[in-house]
C-alpha cells in the first residue's frame, strides 16, 4: 500500500443552495418550500436561508478560496426557482446566468463542479400541490432536469439527481420536523417511491443529450449496518434496517429494481402498495447511474424490535451539547437501533466511527462491483467561536476527517473504485431547522459582522496539507 489515491482523485468541498446561497428574493428566483415554511409559524426556532452563507453575493471569493485550499473539485446545487420561478416553466434567464458565473469561476481555478439538482428545496407551489406525495412531482422535476440539461450541458462533468432521498423523505414525513411537516409511514413510502421515480425520470431526460464528457449519478447517505450480536434475530433485524436505510434506494438506481423483499414486507407492515405502477417499474430498470454519491457519516447500529420500542419514528438530537438524547430509529416490527456507549458520540448524540467509510466501499464492492463511488459529504458539527489569536483551532474536526480519510485511503488502495471526497462544508451555513451555532464549515463565518467575513479555519490549512501529501504526483 502506498498510503496515496490516484492523481486525478477529486478532493474538495460541499454545500447546497437553501443552506449558503442567500439573496432568496433575488434575481427573479421564485418561493421554494424553505422559503416558504421558514417564514411561517410552523418554524418554531425562526431561523431561515434568507441570508445564509451569502454564496449569491460572495461565490468567487469562497471558490478562490477552495482552490488555495488544495481543492480540484466542488459540491453545490441548484435552486430549482431560481431557474423555474412559477409553474408556467418560463427560464429565469438571471438565474441561470448566475450559475454560469459560479461554473466559469470554478473552471477558472481548475475546479470540477458536481452540481445537485435537488438538494431539498422544491417549489412552493408544488409544495402547495402535495409536494413528493403528488404523484406529478416525478414529471415535474424530470422538466426541470431537462431545463437544466439544455442551459449547462458539458459545463457540468458530474450531475446529481436528487441528494438524501432517504433523509428527506425520513425528515418531511416521518419526523416532520422538516416541511411540510407530516408524520405518516404511508406517507413516507409513497414520497420515497415517487422521488426514485423522479431520479430515473431525469436519467431519462439526460440520455437522450448523448454527452460525451458529462456523467449523472444520485446521492444518498449511506448509513452501514451492522449488529452486536451475531444471532439469527440481529441477522434478520440488520437486513430489515439495510432495507429501510440504504437498500431501496442504492439497488433501483443501481441494479434498476427494488430488492425482492420489500414489498411484501411493507403490505406486512400494512402499507398500500398500489402506488407502485409496472410501468414504473419497466421505466426504472432502463436508467441506471454512472456513479453513486455517497454522504457517510456515520454506522447504524440495529437490533431486533420489541414491543416497548414503540411506534415507526426517527429520534434526531436537534438540540445538541448538554443533552443525553441519542439518535436512532425505531420501525415496528424490523428494528430499533442499537448503541456502542464505548465509542465516542458529538453533541448531537451521533456515534463517530471513522471505520465505517471503510465498511460502506467495501460493501459496495462486494453488492453493485466497480461502480464509481464519491464520498459527496463527510464532516462534523462543532460549537466553535474565534480565539484570541484570530483563529479557529477545530481539532476535533481534525481528528474526524483524519480518521475517515485514512479509512477512505486504505479502501482505494485496495481496490475500491472511490473516486473523490467532499468535506462537509465548504464554508459555514445555515443547518436545517438548528440555524448557525451548528457549525460544520472548513471557513468560519463572522455572522455578526456587515460583510460575512470569511475565517480559514485550523481544518482549512490541515485539508491543504493532507491533499497534498495523499495524492499520487503531489
Amino acid at each position: 500500500m502506498n498510503n496515496k489515491v490516484k492523481h486525478d482523485f477529486l478532493w474538495g468541498s460541499a454545500s447546497a443552495a437553501y443552506q449558503c446561497e442567500g439573496g432568496w428574493n433575488e434575481g427573479g428566483k421564485g418561493l421554494s418550500n424553505w422559503d416558504q415554511f421558514c417564514h411561517s409559524e410552523k418554524n418554531k426556532k425562526g431561523f431561515t436561508g434568507d441570508v445564509a452563507a451569502d454564496f449569491y453575493h460572495r461565490y468567487k471569493e469562497d471558490i478562490r478560496m477552495a482552490a488555495e485550499g488544495g481543492q480540484n473539485t466542488l459540491r453545490f446545487s441548484i435552486s430549482w426557482t431560481r431557474i423555474l420561478p412559477d409553474q408556467s416553466g418560463k427560464v429565469n434567464e438571471e438565474g441561470v446566468n448566475f450559475y454560469k458565473d459560479v461554473l466559469l469561476e470554478c473552471k477558472k481555478y481548475g475546479i470540477t463542479p458536481n452540481v445537485t439538482l435537488l438538494h431539498y428545496d422544491i417549489p412552493a407551489w408544488l409544495e402547495d400541490m402535495g409536494g413528493y406525495r403528488n404523484p406529478i412531482f416525478a414529471d415535474e422535476f424530470a422538466k426541470y432536469c431537462k431545463v437544466v440539461f439544455e442551459q449547462f450541458g458539458e459545463l457540468i462533468p458530474l450531475y446529481v439527481t436528487i441528494n438524501e432521498i432517504t433523509h428527506n423523505a425520513i425528515c418531511s414525513y416521518l419526523t416532520g420536523h422538516y416541511p411540510p411537516n407530516i408524520h405518516s409511514t404511508q406517507a413516507l413510502c409513497e414520497v420515497g417511491y415517487n422521488m426514485i421515480m423522479a431520479h430515473a425520470k431525469a436519467v431519462v431526460e439526460f440520455r437522450k443529450f448523448n454527452f460525451k464528457n458529462s456523467q449523472v449519478g444520485i446521492v444518498h447517505t449511506t448509513n452501514t449496518v451492522q449488529i452486536l450480536k451475531d444471532t439469527p434475530e440481529y441477522r434478520i433485524a440488520q437486513r430489515r434496517c439495510d432495507l429501510f436505510k440504504n437498500k431501496w434506494i442504492t439497488d433501483p438506481v443501481i441494479l434498476g429494481k427494488f430488492p425482492d423483499d420489500l414489498l411484501p414486507l411493507l403490505k406486512e407492515s400494512g402499507i398500500d402498495t398500489s402506488f407502485v405502477k409496472q410501468e414504473d417499474l419497466d421505466l426504472l430498470a432502463t436508467t441506471h447511474i454512472d456513479f453513486l454519491g455517497q454522504n457517510c457519516y456515520t454506522r447504524t447500529l440495529a437490533r431486533p424490535y420489541r414491543e416497548e420500542d414503540g411506534e415507526t419514528n426517527y429520534y434526531p438530537n436537534n438540540v445538541g451539547a448538554g443533552q443525553k438524547r441519542l439518535e436512532g430509529y425505531v420501525v415496528k416490527n424490523w428494528f430499533t437501533s442499537d448503541h456502542d456507549l464505548n465509542n465516542p458520540m458529538n453533541a448531537w448524540g451521533r456515534e463517530e466511527y471513522p471505520k465505517t467509510v471503510y465498511d460502506m466501499l467495501m460493501g459496495i464492492k462486494k453488492d453493485y462491483g466497480d461502480i464509481p463511488v464519491y464520498i459527496t459529504e463527510n464532516g462534523c458539527a462543532m460549537y466553535e467561536k474565534v480565539e484570541e489569536d484570530g483563529k479557529i483551532h477545530d481539532q476535533r474536526r481534525i481528528d474526524f476527517m483524519k480518521g475517515y480519510l485514512d479509512w477512505l485511503v486504505k479502501a482505494e488502495n485496495e481496490g475500491c473504485n472511490v473516486k473523490g471526497y467532499y468535506a462537509w462544508s465548504t464554508t459555514d451555513c445555515y443547518s436545517w431547522i438548528n440555524g448557525y451555532e451548528k457549525r460544520y464549515g472548513l471557513v468560519y463565518i463572522d455572522y455578526e459582522s456587515e460583510d460575512l467575513k470569511r475565517i480559514p479555519k485550523d481544518s482549512y490549512y490541515w485539508f491543504k496539507d493532507y491533499i497534498k501529501e495523499h495524492t499520487e504526483g503531489e
